[in-house]
């Protein structure tokens, strides 16, 4: 069984793309029940995705843990979600060890579990990175987003001490133009890049919703599924 945190402390950098494309490649590759946790209260972008009534919630998952399945949706053959708190008000009484329990509660019933993060790095988002078997940190490549995926990559690794092995950087709406200043920085600061996703005009969330067909023949889906592979077997 494998949890996968996807994380990132900069907007907008296709993290969510990147957990739900991971979601339903490893739903059709493994074979096994696959669980899409959203870790957000901004609130995030699984309920409009996935049609998740307002009643579904991570909220009241937390609350009741034993009726975990009454809150969460079938979206695909093997592939479920569990969409994050309405608001930041609810999710502040929502407190760690509710989430780690509650982890602990449905592990057992799903192959893989995959956990969209939101940017604010909590006690919480510590939970479950530690409790990951893999970390994807995701940036786009501009300096600003590189400059904080790094000092969360060493807050993790150096102040919290989780196994680098356990981190993966990945840079993602990587053009051909960009790579080498990426590559020079990756050297400079000795946090290694795990893998590129190319930049993809025709990729947009949408397609989760209206054309799985196309999603599977996109950048971003066969390239998350690269890295997802190589990931495990590093």
């Amino acid at each position: 069984m494998a949890i996968i945190t996807v994380i990132s402390n900069k907007g907008g950098v296709g993290k969510t793309s990147f957990a739900i494309s991971a979601g339903y490649y490893l739903s059709k590759k493994s074979g096994r029940e696959t669980l899409l946790m959203e870790l957000d209260s901004s609130p995030g972008d699984f309920g409009p995705i996935f049609d998740i009534d307002s009643k579904r919630s991570l909220e009241m998952a937390v609350r009741f843990p034993a009726n975990f399945s009454n809150y969460i949706k079938k979206i695909d053959d093997n592939l479920f979600a569990l969409k994050g708190f309405p608001g930041p008000f609810l999710a502040e009484g929502s407190v760690s060890e509710g989430i780690k329990n509650l982890i602990s509660t449905i592990e057992s019933r799903y192959g893989n579990i995959i956990i969209d993060t939101q940017t604010v790095f909590n006690r919480v988002l510590l939970d479950v990175c530690i409790m990951a078997s893999k970390i994807f940190l995701v940036t786009d490549n501009c300096l600003e987003s590189l400059s904080r995926v790094i000092n969360l990559y060493e807050m993790l690794t150096l102040t919290h001490a989780i196994e680098k092995s356990r981190v993966n950087l990945i840079v993602n709406k990587k053009r051909l133009t960009d790579y080498f200043r990426v590559w020079d920085l990756s050297k400079l600061t000795e946090v290694p890049v795990e893998g590129f996703i190319s930049y993809d005009r025709k990729f947009n969330k949408n397609l989760f919703i209206s054309s799985k067909n196309k999603l599977i023949n996109t950048k971003m889906y066969r390239q998350v599924g690269r890295i997802i592979e190589n990931g495990f077997n590093s």
